[in-house]
């Protein structure tokens, strides 16, 4: 019997797949069906990315105020202490303006570091975080992409969020978990050190009626504030109260803006659901605009699917202020470290836009304000990527597209 050799390579090439995969569909548990290639595209992305490491390093002597976004660590997606090292640059190069601080310590007793980009002290902050699902790396890289941007307009004599607000960031949350996902097998893990799922573990005004296990994706833990993470970042918040007008926990892959609530399919009510259409569909507008595509839309975090205990809904209760999950778009939670600069750009201009809308969302007057130049003021000059301007006026309330982006476990 002839055997073509096309097939023949094939059968190979699947064998040598099989061979050395040892990741499974039943391991991720996220209800998603994959193939054994891209399970070994999983399985493979951290040494991918250390690979990443070895041609786009030696970059911390090179960074410059005004340039950092140019910089080569912006060419890879990095480990915890990559992006340490590299913020301990920027904090060292700016320390007027942008300073590091702990916020939490985690199961493992390492810190969790948040830090403050402020110019000119303002009376009220914004807050940003990232990576509390560990396996959600684009989050982390583009979070980081945004602030170097941030911290370039400065220096460039430019406008930003920081002409409005003081900024504080934690880029990784879930320290612990971003650690094991760079590990061999464990890729996709999602929650911390004790297998809780972070973003579960704040409190809910409901009751989850299907209480998820301790081998489930989202197990919340054994009650509100159990982990150590959690509980630093809700302690910080309170010390904030007053200060802070608003969050944003950034997420991936779903392709949306959501906002409260997603612990029940009820309205908020008093004309807070109609703000908050308005809120996310103005950051849809300007993330869509750095692609010209319909990549992002607004809508009620409990339609994606119901979740008790979240970030979002905890804080918008707790302090009454607008509170948002960015989903960023993408097909996988495994996604091209060639995307970093888009989803970054993406991230950019929606957390301005969020500091733009922030009054308007709390009802005070917006805002006319100078741009801040801080020093350093002399630096190279950044390469533009996205042209399209932000838009100065909120967009008309419109009905969100359904998004083509599969439902995943963010």
């Amino acid at each position: 019997m002839k055997v073509s050799f096309v097939a023949l390579f094939a059968v190979l090439a699947t064998s040598a797949v099989t061979a050395s995969l040892t990741l499974t569909n039943e391991e991720i548990n996220d209800g998603k069906i994959r193939t054994p290639e891209q399970l070994q595209a999983i399985q493979d992305d951290g040494d991918v990315n250390r690979k990443c490491h070895e041609s786009n390093g030696g970059y911390l002597p090179l960074l410059k105020p005004g340039n950092y976004q140019a910089s080569k660590f912006h060419g890879c997606f990095r480990t915890t202490s990559q992006i340490y090292e590299y913020l301990d640059v920027l904090v060292q190069q700016n320390a007027k303006i942008f300073t590091k601080f702990q916020i939490a310590e985690s199961v493992r007793k390492q810190p969790i570091y948040g830090y403050k980009l402020s110019p000119k002290e303002k009376t009220h902050s914004l807050y940003f975080e990232s990576l509390i699902h560990a396996r959600e790396w684009t989050t982390g890289a583009s979070t980081l992409w945004a602030f170097s941007r941030y911290l370039d307009d400065i220096a460039n004599g430019k406008p930003g969020p920081t002409d409005l607000y003081n900024l504080y960031y934690v880029p990784v949350v879930n320290v612990d978990g971003y650690d094991i996902s760079w590990t061999p097998g464990k890729r996709y893990q999602r929650k911390n050190a004790n297998q809780v799922d972070l973003n579960r573990n704040f409190i809910s005004k409901f009751v989850n009626p299907k209480p998820p296990k301790p081998v489930d994706q989202n197990y919340p833990g054994p009650f509100p504030f159990s982990e150590p993470e959690a509980k630093g970042i809700d302690i910080f918040g309170k010390s904030k109260q007053g200060e802070i007008l608003g969050f944003v926990d950034v997420h991936s892959y779903a392709g949306l803006i959501m906002y409260p609530y997603g612990d029940t399919h009820d309205p908020i009510g008093g004309g807070e659901d109609e703000k908050f259409a308005v809120l996310g569909n103005a950051m849809a507008v300007v993330m869509n605009n750095v692609t010209g595509k319909t990549l992002y839309v607004a809508e009620p975090s409990g339609k994606l699917y119901l979740a008790y205990g979240a970030f979002d809904d905890y804080h918008y209760r707790t302090y009454g202020k607008p509170t948002l999950t960015i989903e960023m778009t993408a097909k996988d939670f495994v996604v091209p470290f060639s995307e970093i600069p888009q989803r970054g750009d993406e991230i950019y201009y929606g957390l301005w836009q969020f500091a733009k809308q922030v009054a308007v969302f709390n009802g005070t007057a917006p805002t006319t304000a100078t741009p801040t130049t801080a020093t350093p003021t002399t630096a190279t000059p950044t390469t533009a990527i996205p042209t399209t301007a932000i838009p100065t006026t909120t967009p008309a309330l419109t009905t969100a597209p359904t998004p083509t982006t599969t439902k995943p476990q963010c």
